[in-house]
């Protein structure tokens, strides 16, 4: 790999904005209009420029620039490095006049509940940019640009306002190949002897679950582990086993026959998913319009998820 030099030799960036509106206008006095300084300001800066790469960039005519040769072939270089600049940042800024609202939930969440939602605000509400952030690491808001998130707890948390989403369950599902190949799979009491897929880190898992109905003694690190649940729940698409699935959140998985329940039984989660907004001020009417939106959608939290 290439070293980076700890010092790269550039020139003020004031002195190539000047080189590339003169050159796009082939008029310093153009040039100045558009930069908003005085028409000496772009001829000095230019002819600063050229005493700083030792060559000239235009001639000077009686009535009209043109560009050097060394002008010509530096030109698309300049002009590709704004642009690329200009892009980078609109992408992860937004522009200026129209600020992104930043919205921060697990990975899991954001791919089966706000995803779609969001395809559909995008369509309703064009002029809203939203951006979302799996990056999950709850912090004070404020502290990374996060408008508004997505959290699974109580709801109770300290300078946050929440609002619950939709009731959770958890329960066993598989995919119809798999359990067609399976064995007998009608009660708790069958599943050790099936192929478990855990999801490392969640509230409810296969231990708590086998806690509930009095199944003990299996070894519970067995099995195909993943660090989350919609990396487990391509795994148990594809047949690896049996998994604890969170309703509603893969409810479009099951109506589309990806996914089936197992014997039906459901166990009420312990917590939900809230959608949380700092507790103090007035947001700004754009997150205020995200955040509203996506709270009447908690009616219908199964919907979106294609499997195709």
């Amino acid at each position: 790999m290439p070293s980076v030099p700890s010092r790269r030799r550039l020139p003020p960036l004031n002195w190539l904005r000047a080189f590339e509106s003169a050159a796009r206008h082939m008029s310093f006095t153009e040039a100045a209009e558009e930069l908003g300084v005085t028409q000496a300001a772009v001829s000095q800066q230019v002819r600063q420029l050229e005493d700083w790469l030792g060559t000239q960039l235009f001639k000077r005519l009686p009535r009209a620039l043109a560009l050097t040769d060394t002008g010509i072939a530096y030109l698309p270089s300049v002009r590709d490095s704004f642009d690329r600049l200009d892009i980078g940042t609109e992408q992860i800024f937004g522009r200026l006049d129209r600020r992104p609202v930043t919205l921060r939930a697990t990975a899991t969440l954001a791919a089966l509940w706000l995803a779609p939602r969001l395809a559909e605000f995008r369509r309703e509400q064009p002029e809203i940019t939203v951006r979302t952030t799996t990056l999950y690491a709850p912090v004070d808001f404020g502290q990374d640009g996060v408008d508004i998130e997505i959290r699974y707890g109580s709801g109770n948390w300290p300078g946050v306002r929440s609002h619950k989403l939709f009731d959770e369950s958890y329960f066993p599902v598989a995919s119809p190949a798999y359990l067609a190949a399976a064995p007998r799979l009608a009660s708790p009491v069958d599943i050790p002897h099936h192929r478990l897929i855990h999801v490392l880190g969640e509230r409810e898992g296969w231990g708590n679950y086998f806690q509930r109905f009095g199944i003990a003694g299996l070894p519970l690190a067995e099995g195909l582990q993943c660090d989350s649940m919609i990396v487990a729940l391509h795994g148990c698409v594809a047949g690896g086993g049996v998994m604890l699935a969170t309703a509603p959140l893969v409810d479009r998985m099951l109506a589309t026959g990806v996914l089936a329940d197992t014997f039906g039984e459901r166990i009420p989660a312990r917590f939900c998913h809230h959608l949380v907004i700092p507790e103090t001020g007035e947001p700004p009417p754009e997150v205020a319009a995200v955040f509203s939106w996506l709270l009447a959608r908690q009616q219908n939290p199964g919907a979106g998820w294609n499997a195709a």
